[in-house]
């Protein structure tokens, strides 16, 4: 994260080391990841877990992009559903997989998720299952070893289907492989929204935005259409793609929905990321979050990391993230907006401690809330001096209070008694004080009488 300017740095102590540059960075990480995989697959290797049934129904929870649902039944020919999203693979598949990569063969598919296109066809009088359906196609392409890709197409019995996701993208169907057809019909895209995001880790570009579609939004979707294979692109709206060497965030489609196609007949609109870049950025964490049993760098150890894997993250005053267990607010920005990012000439300062206080804990749509309230009622709803269970159940009290936010409506107020106060008439009770912003009345104010809280 070379780009970002470490100022203050509250910190511990220097025991950690820091944290590599940018490019270091990247190949740690993808090192890191390729390490861990090849520690999962030993582990599945040793595990020795039994094969998945072949008449079991599939998990919905582990559905992609899916909440209910089952993967729908199949015939004694049929592929096999999964009964659990989390069934382990078996030693044979894991080693097949670790073998196969160092080969550069296609590895096997361990799970697919098929969607019908446009149309359901088990809604039009199919009397068959979307598994049952399939069952044929996918048994041929499993005896002919065919590799089956993220976004290609199926026809089956005059019906259009396309895998949704294919994991890995690029992989062979096995007897093992989990199938999932829970979901509602895909729809083509007719209009898609790319933006080009920024980051600190890009500098400027003098490229416009027919220059980001003809060098990278068009050659990627292209290679996919022309590539000879029935193909096309699966869009999901507000994710980032990879394209090249710059990320594109999805930002909105037509027709309204989170999942679609793309393809020819796509109209493709792409321009560059206009949120705005922060000058200064001061990011603080709080104190009960912090480590005590070791030293630590606040901006090495937890922002520098949390920030270079989250580099498009949009934020703003009162703002709240956790990362490794220790919990950050944004407490300023320069210029103070309503939200922008980190750039490559953003400084960002982490000096300092918040203490766990209600103010501090509430998310910023709360506080924002909160702000308008007179200030006695804030200070009543943020007192947590007679409690002794701490900050959580106050916490939790003036989330749901403030969440509600009932009051009277204006007939009722209208109702209420109201009188013209007068210094040189107090009440017999004495009171001369607001019961509700805690300010003391002026000679001529209007106030309002109500039993319950008496004068306000």
């Amino acid at each position: 994260l070379a780009p970002l300017q470490r100022v203050c740095s509250a910190s511990s102590g220097g025991g950690a080391p820091s944290a590599p540059s940018s490019n270091s960075a990247v190949t740690t990480m993808d090192e890191y990841r390729e390490a861990q995989r090849q520690k999962w697959l030993v582990a599945q290797t040793e595990k020795q877990g039994s094969s998945v049934s072949s008449g079991a129904a599939a998990s919905s929870a582990a559905a992609p992009g899916q909440t209910g649902g089952a993967a729908g039944s199949s015939s004694s020919n049929a592929p096999a559903a999964s009964s659990s999203s989390s069934a382990p693979l078996s030693s044979s598949a894991a080693a097949g997989d670790a073998s196969a990569a160092q080969r550069g063969e296609p590895l096997v598919a361990r799970r697919v998720h098929i969607l019908p296109v446009e149309t359901d066809p088990v809604e039009r009088g199919n009397d068959k299952g979307r598994l049952e359906l399939l069952a044929p196609e996918l048994r041929r392409k499993r005896e002919a070893q065919e590799i089956i890709k993220t976004g290609g197409y199926m026809r089956v019995s005059g019906h259009d289907f396309i895998v949704v996701e294919a994991e890995p993208d690029e992989s062979l169907l096995a007897k093992d492989t989990d199938y999932y057809v829970d979901g509602e019909p895909i729809k083509r895209f007719g209009k898609v929204h790319l933006v080009c995001l920024w980051d600190f880790e890009s500098g400027s570009s003098a490229r416009d935005s027919n220059e980001l579609f003809s060098e990278y939004v068009s050659p990627y979707f292209r290679s996919k259409l022309d590539s000879g294979e029935d193909m096309a692109g699966i869009i999901h709206v507000n994710k980032v793609i990879k394209i090249f060497d710059r990320d594109f965030q999805v930002m909105a489609a037509e027709p309204a929905t989170d999942l679609g196609i793309m393809d020819a007949n796509t109209m493709v609109f792409v321009d560059w990321d206009g949120t705005p870049e922060f000058e200064k950025i001061h990011i603080v964490p709080f104190q009960d979050t912090l480590p005590n049993a070791y030293e630590f760098d606040v901006f090495n150890d937890y922002l520098k990391p949390y920030l270079t894997r989250n580099k498009h993250l949009r934020l703003s005053v009162n703002d709240q993230f956790t990362y490794q267990g220790v919990q950050f607010k944004v407490v300023c920005t320069v210029p103070e907006r309503q939200s922008g990012r980190i750039g490559r000439n953003t400084t960002v300062y982490c000096e300092g401690v918040l203490h766990p206080s209600l103010r501090n804990l509430l998310p910023a749509e709360l506080l924002e809330q909160l702000s308008h309230l007179p200030p006695g009622l804030q200070m009543l709803l943020l007192n947590t001096e007679a409690l002794a269970g701490g900050y959580e159940e106050r916490l939790i009290e003036v989330q749901e209070m403030l969440s509600r936010r009932r009051g009277l409506n204006n007939e009722t107020i209208d109702r209420v008694e109201k009188f013209r106060w007068d210094d040189q008439n107090v009440p017999p009770d004495g009171q001369t004080q607001c019961m509700v912003c805690l300010c003391d009345f002026s000679s001529g104010e209007e106030a309002n009488v109500d039993r319950a809280v008496r004068q306000y």
